[in-house]
């Protein structure tokens, strides 16, 4: 990429972290003299800022209104994708069912008061089972992946865990997230350590994660994983960060946090990469604005997103 181009792309992405930081809360003295300085620093900051600071305002006053009659010939396809919206909103109902959970999120990021002080940030479409007590302070994760801070264990009180099937992460005073998937679980320590104990290998294997450290836990033992650079994930602040981002992946984790699917239909769609910083809480606003400086169009269906 040409170095115009680069400058350019980070231009953009900065404007988009700005124009969602200005969407909420009014910001306060440092944080709006540090908004000046960028602005006017170059050209390019001001015109990427403002152009997307419109697309931000024109989504905020759009009337979706209804959809106009479709000629006969489309009946056939607009039923096919009626039906996969109620597929979709099914899949979306089904997948947040948990027995014995304590907390589960549906499409949304659900903050939890834990009985010892400790706090758990649940991502979209996760659960937790709590088993507290005077001997125990475990949380289990049942689905998707929380964040937690861990409150200061007592003289002589019982450790902080998070257990999963495949590992226990035991909290050394601590915030840390875990996640569960189809592959086994991941640990990723962004304060303090974490001891975490594999419990599906047959060797008992263990280890202690530092700040900035993740890894993989599973049958086949422990993978080191990308150290994260934040003080906590993207999405327990209510946002996602996309850098050249196929479009089908952006879609797909924005398709967490709405009750929709989102579909992207189209080799130009297909093809499409993006970058910015949007907030969750609107998933179409904040696919417009990562789209905002494409050709695509997004059509908003009961249940159904299509990107094309």
């Amino acid at each position: 990429m040409a170095p115009a181009a680069r400058r350019a792309e980070a231009a953009n992405e900065e404007a988009s972290r700005w124009v969602v930081r200005a969407s909420g809360q009014p910001l306060d003295a440092q944080t709006q003299a540090e908004f000046d300085a960028w602005y006017h620093a170059d050209a390019s900051h001001a015109a990427a800022y403002d152009r997307l600071a419109r697309v931000w305002r024109r989504l905020g006053e759009i009337d979706r209104g209804k959809l106009a009659p479709r000629p006969a010939r489309k009946r056939r396809a607009a039923l096919a994708l009626a039906l996969l919206a109620v597929t979709g909103m099914a899949w979306h109902a089904l997948r947040d069912v948990h027995p014995g959970a304590d907390y589960a999120s549906g499409a949304e990021v659900l903050r939890v008061a834990l009985p010892d002080g400790s706090t758990a940030v649940l991502d979209a479409h996760s659960a937790i089972a709590l088993d507290f007590g005077p001997d125990t302070r475990t949380v289990r994760l049942l689905a998707g992946q929380a964040l937690f801070n861990a409150a200061p264990s007592v003289a002589g009180g019982p450790a902080f865990i998070v257990a999963t099937p495949d590992a226990s992460a035991t909290a050394l005073g601590t915030r840390y997230s875990v996640a569960r998937g189809p592959d086994g679980t991941r640990v990723t320590v962004y304060q303090h350590r974490v001891a975490v104990q594999c419990q599906a290998c047959t060797d008992g294997q263990a280890l202690i994660l530092e700040p900035g450290q993740s890894a993989a836990v599973s049958a086949a033992g422990f993978t080191p994983g990308h150290a994260p650079k934040e003080s906590a994930p993207d999405w327990s602040e209510g946002v996602l960060a996309f850098n050249n981002a196929p479009l089908p992946d952006a879609a797909a984790q924005l398709s967490r946090y709405t009750g929709k699917h989102i579909l992207v239909l189209g080799e130009l769609a297909q093809g499409t990469h993006v970058s910015g910083t949007v907030n969750i809480a609107d998933p179409k606003r904040a696919l417009a604005l990562l789209l905002a400086q494409t050709k695509l169009r997004i059509t908003d269906l009961p249940g159904l997103l299509i990107l094309r």
